[in-house]
C-alpha cells in the first residue's frame, strides 16, 4: 500500500509519464519554434497597417476589443504578422534577407541596452504564451527548445555543447565563479566593468575572502602577477563599447596559471570569439543575439567544470533530468549542465529562432556590417575608427533628445550618449544620426 500523500503520488505519476515521453522523443534542433509552416512573401517587410493590429484566422483584433476564445487559438503573433511570412528558412542568409525579419526602419540604435527580436522570435514567444493561456504548455517542449538553444550557442561561440550551462542572468553565473576563487588570492577587474560582472567578487572581498584590484582596461594583461587567480573583463565594455585585448589578457593569465572570465554579453553575436582560450565565457543573450531576456549561457573550460561548486544546484542540473525532481542523494550532471539553473521557460522558446538567425547570417558577416556602420558614423563625427559597433559620443548637449526628434533611439551611459549599430540597422540610420548630432 502506498502511504504517500495523494498530491505526491500524482506528482510522481506525472514525472514518470514525462520521463517516459522524453525518453521516446528525439532531441529537437534549431528549427523548434522557427514556425516554418508554409511559403510567404519574402518582400513583405511588415509595413503599413499590418504592423499594429493583431491578425488571426478569423479577423483583426483592434485596440481594447476582446477576442473570442476561439480566436486566441489561431492568434498569429502579437506583432501582427502572419506566421508563414516570418519563418527563418533553412540555409545561409544575407544581411538583406535577415533584415526582412525585423520591423523595418525602426530607428533603433540601442542594442547595447537590449536587442530587437526578429519576427520569428516574437512569434515563438507569443505562441508559447497562448499555449500557456490554454494550459497546453509542456515542460518537454521547453526542454527541447533549451537543448536546441544550447547547441546553437555552442556552435556560435565555438565550443562543445557539453561545455555550456544555461541560466537566466549574468550575475547568477558570476556568483558561482566568485564563490570558487581561492581564498587569499587576487582578482583583477577591468575599470568601469558592468556591475553584474564584478559585484559578486566585491561582495566576497568585503568579507575578506580575497582582494579585488580595479585596473584600467588597457593595463589588465600587464597587471597579471603570481598572486592573481582570476582576471575579469568584458569583451566589449557596456559603457562605451571599448574592446578588450583578449589575446594578451588570456596569454598573461595562462602564463601565471590564472583563470579568465570574459563577459560576452555586449559582444556575442557580432564579435568572433576564441572561446576555448577563456576559462569562463558568460553571455546574457538579450542584446546582440536578439533573444528574450532570461536566456543566458556560460561556457566553461572542460577541465574546471567540476572545480566550481554548483551553488545553485537544482532539478534542472541533474544527470538524468526527470529522475532529479525529488530527494537525496545529490546526482548532478557530469558536464557543464551541473551549473544549469531552472529555466525561464518562455524566454527559451524565443531564443531558438534568435540564435538560429545569427548562425545563418554568420558572426563574421554581422561583424563587417555592424562595425562598418559604426565606423561610418565615427568618420562623420571625426572620431577614430574602432572595431566595435558601440559608440559613445561626448560633449553634445541634449544628444539623446536630438536623436529622438528624428525617430532614433539611443541611451545615456556615463557622460556620453551611447549608440549601438546592429543587424537591423542601415546606412540611412547612420545618416540620420549624423544629421541629428552635427547640427
Amino acid at each position: 500500500m502506498n502511504n504517500q500523500p495523494a498530491s505526491r503520488q500524482t506528482n510522481d505519476i506525472a514525472a514518470a509519464e514525462a520521463k517516459e515521453q522524453l525518453m521516446s522523443t528525439e532531441p529537437s534542433n534549431c528549427e523548434i519554434h522557427a514556425i516554418n509552416t508554409g511559403p510567404g512573401d519574402s518582400r513583405d517587410r511588415g509595413g503599413g497597417a499590418s504592423l499594429h493590429p493583431l491578425h488571426s484566422a478569423h479577423g483583426t483584433f483592434v485596440g481594447g476589443s476582446v477576442p473570442k476564445e476561439s480566436d486566441l487559438r489561431h492568434l498569429a503573433c502579437v506583432c501582427g504578422v502572419e506566421v508563414t511570412a516570418r519563418a527563418v528558412q533553412d540555409g545561409p542568409l544575407t544581411i538583406n534577407e535577415a533584415q526582412r525579419l525585423f520591423v523595418p526602419n525602426s530607428g533603433y540604435l540601442d542594442t547595447a541596452t537590449y536587442g530587437l527580436p526578429s519576427y520569428p522570435t516574437a512569434v515563438a514567444v507569443s505562441e508559447g504564451a497562448v499555449e500557456w493561456l490554454h494550459g497546453e504548455a509542456s515542460p518537454l517542449v521547453y526542454h527541447a527548445a533549451i537543448s536546441a538553444a544550447r547547441a546553437c550557442f555552442a556552435r556560435i561561440v565555438g565550443v562543445g555543447e557539453s561545455e555550456v550551462a544555461i541560466g537566466a542572468t549574468t550575475a547568477g553565473f558570476v556568483a558561482a565563479i566568485a564563490n570558487s576563487v581561492p581564498r587569499g588570492t587576487t582578482v583583477l577587474v577591468s575599470e568601469d566593468e558592468f556591475s553584474s560582472a564584478c559585484w559578486p567578487f566585491l561582495a566576497h572581498a568585503q568579507q575578506g575572502h580575497y582582494e579585488v584590484k580595479i585596473v584600467p582596461l588597457d593595463g589588465l594583461a600587464e597587471a597579471v602577477k603570481a598572486d592573481v587567480s582570476l582576471v575579469v573583463v568584458s569583451a566589449a565594455q557596456s559603457i562605451d563599447g571599448s574592446v578588450a585585448d583578449l589575446d594578451a589578457i588570456s596569454s598573461a593569465a595562462d602564463a601565471h596559471g590564472a583563470w579568465t572570465m570574459v563577459d560576452a554579453t555586449q559582444a556575442a553575436g557580432w564579435m568572433p570569439l576564441d572561446t576555448g582560450r577563456y576559462t569562463f565565457l558568460i553571455c546574457h543573450a538579450y542584446k546582440f543575439l536578439g533573444a528574450p531576456r532570461g536566456a543566458a549561457f556560460m561556457a566553461i573550460r572542460r577541465e574546471v567544470i567540476s572545480s566550481i561548486l554548483a551553488i545553485s544546484a537544482n532539478w534542472y542540473a541533474g544527470e538524468v533530468l526527470w529522475d532529479s525532481l525529488y530527494g537525496a542523494p545529490l546526482r548532478l550532471a557530469g558536464d557543464a549542465r551541473r551549473h544549469d539553473t531552472s529555466p525561464a521557460w518562455l524566454a527559451w522558446l524565443g531564443a531558438v529562432p534568435a540564435l538560429k538567425l545569427i548562425e545563418q547570417v554568420g558572426v563574421d558577416m554581422i561583424n563587417r556590417h555592424d562595425v562598418g556602420l559604426a565606423n561610418k558614423f565615427r568618420e562623420g563625427m571625426n572620431l577614430t575608427p574602432v572595431p566595435s559597433p558601440i559608440v559613445s559620443v561626448r560633449g553634445i548637449p541634449k544628444a539623446r533628445e536630438r536623436l529622438a526628434a528624428r525617430g532614433l533611439r539611443a541611451s545615456v551611459r556615463g557622460d556620453g550618449v551611447r549608440l549601438a549599430f546592429h543587424l537591423y540597422n542601415s546606412p540611412n540610420d547612420v545618416d540620420m544620426a549624423l544629421q541629428a548630432l552635427r547640427q
